[in-house]
């Protein structure tokens, strides 16, 4: 999907975000603790509500498109149920909180302009339509993510990919088991059906390297560009009789590498963290899904200098129908990303503003440019005027 126009409210914690125009590249700079990081949050919110996720205080505005090529104008509206301790980080409600979920006041859902779903409290009218009574603690994609003109958007909304590694990088050691992982094999055997399915990246790449070898040689070849040092990347179980791994994790796939000079493999369990990483990203450009939506907070966390040159290349030059969202304090990243790209990102009290370059004037030159975002004041001090 892509989104366009972005605007969001918590009106339980005071957090607003003031409407935010996006671009297929859009990298968020500012300075530390503005709402760099909220804002990738609150695009995460919005697939928990399509989801079927009931959000205290929370109203929104998005417009984006998906891969039908129609335009979306969606926008809603959760009840207030008061500021607590059990709702101050934007509480989510299982099933077993029905009776404490928070209501839908509103929600309009347009497809290229026409008004399809108008529901408030007394009920959901959909193509002119009253519905049967449904939850009304459901956004009306999750109720009726089955009807025809609702599906791309239920499903576009599972290609938002968030990437927060930094300073997490157990979550990347090693497989959860997965038994089913054989009929998962046979099951996504073409590149279109790994890019498409929702397994995790690494389980994604393990089917790319047992299927799609030629993709999975593009993968590593980036890798290597960017490593020269290592010469041969495999996804396969650890030798069984490598100590200390358990039984059950000597059938799971692991990420190795082969370095110039040594004989012996090194898996994920002790591959250095920005080696890592970087695969991870290598590997999400080339396997995520058509049309997703990319967001990465602090870009370069984790990256080592000849990392962050390659993948933000990468980035820039992307050839698919891809958007990125990414924040990032570095100076290399910011500099050699083109000032059309950036949002300056403030706060003023509780509000949140994304401004548009255009708004100050930068020089054409790169370096020039970064010299001037550095030196504004709303910049170093991330307090709009």
């Amino acid at each position: 999907m892509r989104i366009k126009t972005l605007s969001y409210t918590n009106s339980s914690t005071g957090w607003t975000l003031k409407s935010l125009t996006l671009d297929k590249l859009s990298l968020l700079v500012g300075a530390s603790g503005v709402g760099k990081t909220r804002i990738l949050k609150s695009i995460l919110d919005l697939k928990k509500i399509s989801k079927g996720a009931s959000l205290n205080g929370v109203m929104w505005f998005v417009e984006f498109s998906t891969t039908s090529g129609n335009d979306y104008r969606w926008q809603g509206e959760f009840e207030n149920k008061g500021f607590s301790a059990g709702n101050i980080f934007d509480r989510e409600y299982d099933d077993e909180d029905e009776k404490e979920k928070p209501k839908i006041n509103n929600e309009e859902l347009f497809i290229n302009n026409e008004l399809i779903i108008k529901r408030d409290n007394k009920g959901i009218v959909f193509n002119g339509a009253k519905t049967v009574k449904l939850s009304q603690n459901e956004s009306v994609i999750s109720l009726l993510k089955e009807e025809d003109q609702i599906k791309d958007i239920y499903n576009d909304f599972n290609r938002i990919i968030f990437d927060n590694n930094a300073g997490n990088m157990s979550s990347l050691r090693h497989f959860a088991f997965d038994d089913e992982i054989d009929e998962k094999l046979e099951k996504y055997k073409s590149i279109d059906s790994i890019r498409s399915c929702n397994e995790d990246i690494k389980l994604k790449l393990y089917f790319a390297y047992k299927n799609q070898q030629k993709s999975f040689n593009e993968i590593t070849q980036s890798f290597i560009d960017v490593f020269p040092y290592v010469e041969e990347v495999k996804v396969e179980p650890l030798a069984r009789n490598e100590k200390g791994i358990p039984i059950f994790l000597r059938q799971m796939p692991f990420i190795q590498i082969k370095e110039k000079g040594i004989e012996n493999w090194i898996d994920e369990t002790k591959i250095s963290s920005g080696m890592l990483r970087t695969l991870m990203h290598i590997s999400e450009l080339y396997l995520c899904a058509d049309s997703s939506l990319i967001l990465i907070d602090e870009f370069e966390n984790s990256l080592g200098i000849n990392c962050i040159d390659e993948l933000t290349s990468s980035i820039v030059s992307a050839d698919r129908d891809l958007q990125f969202i990414i924040t990032s304090h570095h100076p290399y990243i910011i500099n050699n990303i083109d000032y059309s790209h950036w949002k300056l990102v403030a706060r003023k009290a509780g509000a949140v503003i994304a401004h548009d370059v255009s708004e100050f004037n930068f020089d054409k030159s790169k370096h020039k440019a970064f010299t001037q975002l550095i030196n504004l004041d709303i910049y170093s001090e991330g307090v709009d005027a």
